[in-house]
């Protein structure tokens, strides 16, 4: 397996090589350079699906949520369902966008061939990852499901539901600590490849060949790849939030017109799951500072965009 992947990487690097006919006169700094975050976007994922299966909690955390109730299986299944199907998908996507985003590279057959090869499975580890990922959030999300049920009958006390919040919240910050640094770096050479890909097409470091669409196909594919590791912790941020919206609701069920006592016990659980959620919201995968970086950097990208097409398009000849 690391073989072939070695073999897939050393293919990207060449591709420059492989274009020019390897006429070493002929190199472009500008293509050399561009390969480097393309093939750190293709082995990113491998290193984390490793990673994360040998020392993080994917096998304890699905078993822990499946043997809750048959509901819970049940709800599980589906959802490992569906992200499979979303994986097959965004396989065959990915694999699609590479190969065609490399065909001005070739010239003969051989080198078509050996190019799909490499886009299909480089980024089949690309789809799994982020299936992994967006899995584990949901899995997450049912785990805080499950806890809301259960607020919502006065049956279950506080303190029990003190010490299940306690449990989720270990159970996050486990999560947090596996993803933390994965995601801070998925981001950031998201980043870096735009702005090397970026760099390279307009120092004209590609072939005329090279059309402006494709470049805007580049750039859009990593901003969607932003788009897609943000929206996980998002889901789970707002399934935090009704944790604290039930607990709310609970102080408020004691409560009559004819009332002349406060629900303490209800108040201090609520008052302390309130104060829980802002470090259980999107800070469970350590990326609220990310999120704030990478919105900042698609309104920047955007206006430039904009101001590209509207100031210095209408003026290339």
């Amino acid at each position: 397996m690391y073989a072939i992947w070695l073999a897939c990487l050393v293919a990207i690097s060449l591709l420059d090589l492989v274009h020019q006919g390897f006429d070493k006169d002929q190199i472009r700094m500008g293509e050399i350079l561009n390969s480097v975050p393309t093939c750190l976007n293709l082995l990113c994922p491998l290193v984390f699906t490793i990673y994360y299966f040998n020392r993080g909690q994917f096998v304890e955390l699905v078993l822990s949520v499946q043997i809750v109730s048959e509901e819970c299986y049940g709800k599980l299944r589906r959802i490992a369902m569906i992200y499979t199907v979303v994986s097959a998908f965004l396989w065959c996507l990915a694999a699609l966008f590479f190969i065609v985003h490399w065909i001005p590279f070739f010239t003969k057959p051989w080198q078509f061939v050996v190019y799909a090869v490499v886009a299909v499975y480089s980024t089949g580890w690309w789809a799994t990852w982020l299936t992994i990922y967006g899995f584990v959030c949901h899995v997450h999300i049912l785990e805080i499901d499950h806890l809301v049920e259960e607020m919502k009958t006065m049956e279950c006390t506080p303190i029990s539901i003190f010490q299940k919040h306690s449990t989720l919240q270990i159970s996050l910050e486990r999560t947090q600590k596996d993803f933390n640094v994965i995601l801070s770096f998925a981001l950031a050479y998201h980043v870096i490849d735009i702005i090397i890909f970026s760099f390279a097409y307009f120092s004209s470091s590609f072939d005329s060949s090279y059309p402006l669409w494709q470049y805007a196909g580049g750039i859009g594919f990593d901003l969607v790849s932003i788009i897609v590791k943000l929206y996980p912790p998002a889901c789970v941020a707002a399934s935090v939030h009704c944790i604290v919206m039930q607990a709310s609701k609970r102080s408020q069920l004691g409560l009559t017109l004819s009332s002349t006592r406060l629900p303490y016990e209800e108040m201090q659980l609520f008052q302390f799951i309130a104060c829980c959620e802002k470090d259980m919201g999107l800070k469970i995968l350590g990326i609220r500072i990310t999120v704030e970086l990478a919105a900042k950097l698609s309104m920047t990208i955007i206006t430039a965009a904009i101001s590209f097409v509207a100031f210095i398009v209408p003026h290339l000849k």
